[in-house]
């Protein structure tokens, strides 16, 4: 398909809101002030179809400070390392909490009511430009975080969305042109928890915490210095030989012999993680990218790849005095040419990483104490709003293919092309409420985690590659019944999520969300059309 070149002023006055602008709606098109238009959702229509236009000023239930801003912690013994780090500050408001973690890089923890409206002003006092990406959250364009929106240094950009998604784990971090994957290893990320009432009944202390513990899984290089090396591979991205929990390595927790949710996310750049416990006891899996699944899935292991989250519930009655290791399992990584992808991720002696190729290793220990002071219950959880199928999905025999090819001097393309600021082809067009499927086909030697901004989508199908004996080594940890908005795609592998795009219109991006890979341009555009204006 041929690309065309379509700015958001040219998606906006091809679809009849041009007049918008002519009665006075403000419009920014470096997307660094206030939206045109705020969009708002009542609370349970996940279609959409309550969307209204708003003139009146954004009113906030909570206003939310975040600083990009450089300082120095200590993570290793001897000279502190210089990071790049959130610091984040609620302002005023309700429904939303703010939690900085002490004594590491990593931002914090946003807590946030669904329904909520917040406003986040996010300063840049780094040297170089930058602009957050809410992860996983539907937003409206200008509020995605996307390259063109980045702010220079000094600057501040203004967010202003309704929470209008389920309970779940989302997160944040930096999306500016070709400096993401060293902007997040040099430790710019936070979490972004929503909850709900429906998931404060099925999981008791949701709100507050209480019981619910991050295990943010990240991997570094240091220099001799301890200071952060960033010297990614062309092939596979940055994987470097430490591995950090939390900001912290050798790390451990000291929990109590009752049941906690662990909330699980693969913040490194490009290592995969084949997640189980060292006594063998099975992941009790409670929910996934978008929120909890329809019933507890028990797994003996978990594949995790950048940009995934998965939440685990973990009973620790039965371990009381004992200690426990979360730990990153073998796998086979096949015939993947340069480097290999072993030791539980993408590590291997290709790159003088101490993980070395096929081995295990752990990631977190649990210190599980004599007594518990509480004993929190796991109540139902609730059943998914829409289930996607063959009978519900219109093109589900014939979904829009997305091809994942590495081109000749280690280009790496979706459909053959790479990233263009504002192109987007006649393939990347689809309709405001639309339901459809798509397919990733992985044509390369290289796993990809495949991510799309603005929507949750089911994992509807999976094709396993036709002859390697890699995949059955991973493929029973695969999580597919919930929403997702990041899916594991093999070597080889054909797989098909189906989707609904709503409730805002507007240029969003797909890509690997491998950053190298990201920073590389494999990662596209697509446009979301409002079929109810003029012309469309």
């Amino acid at each position: 398909m041929k690309s065309q070149s379509m700015s958001r002023r040219d998606f906006l006055r091809g679809a009849g809101m041009g007049a918008l602008f002519l009665l006075g709606g403000r419009f920014d098109l470096s997307g660094r002030g206030g939206s045109p238009f705020q969009v708002e959702s009542a609370q349970g229509e996940a279609n959409g179809h309550a969307l209204r236009a708003q003139m009146e000023p954004f009113v906030p239930d909570a206003e939310i400070s975040l600083t990009a801003k450089e300082k120095y912690v200590q993570i290793l013994p001897g000279a502190r390392t210089r990071v790049w780090s959130y610091e984040g500050q609620l302002l005023s408001g309700s429904g939303v909490t703010v939690q900085n973690l002490p004594d590491t890089y990593l931002g914090p923890i946003v807590r946030a009511q669904s329904g909520k409206k917040v406003r986040i002003l996010f300063h840049n006092q780094l040297a170089e430009e930058s602009v957050i990406h809410p992860h996983g959250l539907r937003v409206p364009e200008d509020c995605d975080g996307q390259p063109m929106q980045a702010i220079g240094p000094g600057q501040t950009k203004v967010y202003e969305f309704q929470i209008i998604d389920r309970a779940g784990p989302y997160w944040f971090h930096p999306h500016p042109m070709g400096r993401t994957a060293e902007q997040v290893v040099m430790g710019l990320a936070g979490l972004f928890n929503v909850w709900d009432s429906e998931e404060e009944t099925a999981v008791p202390g949701a709100s507050t915490g209480a019981n619910d513990v991050p295990v943010i899984i990240q991997d570094r290089n240091f220099d001799s210095g301890n200071q952060f090396l960033y010297n990614p591979n062309m092939l596979w991205g940055y994987l470097g030989n430490r591995i950090l929990v939390n900001g912290k390595p050798n790390a451990a927790l000291s929990l109590e012999p009752r049941g906690y949710r662990l909330r699980l996310l693969n913040g490194s750049n490009a290592r995969t993680y084949k997640l189980g416990w060292s006594n063998n006891m099975p992941l009790k899996v409670i929910g996934t990218d978008g929120g909890l699944l329809p019933a507890a899935v028990s797994k003996s292991y978990v594949m995790l790849m950048p940009g995934e989250r998965v939440d685990v519930w973990a009973d620790f009655a039965s371990l009381a005095g004992k200690q426990v290791a979360l730990r990153s399992l073998s796998f086979n990584p096949g015939d993947m040419g340069m480097g290999g992808m072993g030791g539980g991720g993408m590590g291997g002696g290709s790159m003088g990483s101490s993980l070395a190729n096929g081995a295990a290793f752990n990631i977190l220990t649990v210190n599980v104490g004599r007594k518990a002071t509480s004993n929190p219950v796991l109540g139902p959880l609730p059943a998914l709003s829409v289930r996607y199928n063959a009978g519900n999905v219109p093109n589900y025999a014939t979904p829009r293919p997305f091809t994942l090819e590495m081109q000749q001097r280690m280009t790496w393309t979706i459909n053959g092309r790479v990233y263009e600021m504002t192109a987007v082809a006649d393939d990347e067009m689809v309709y405001r409420d639309e339901t459809m499927a798509w397919e990733w086909i992985n044509n390369s030697s290289i796993p990809h985690p495949m991510h799309i901004h603005n929507v949750q989508f089911q994992v509807v199908q999976r094709t396993p590659p036709a002859a390697t004996s890699s995949y059955s080594t991973i493929s029973q940890g695969l999580v597919d019944s919930g929403w997702k908005d990041t899916v594991l795609v093999w070597p080889g592998e054909r797989v098909k999520i189906a989707m609904t795009f709503a409730p805002y219109a507007g240029m969003y991006m797909y890509h690997c969300h491998i950053l190298e890979h990201e920073d590389m341009t494999m990662m596209r555009n697509y446009m979301i059309m409002d079929p109810m204006m003029p012309g469309m």
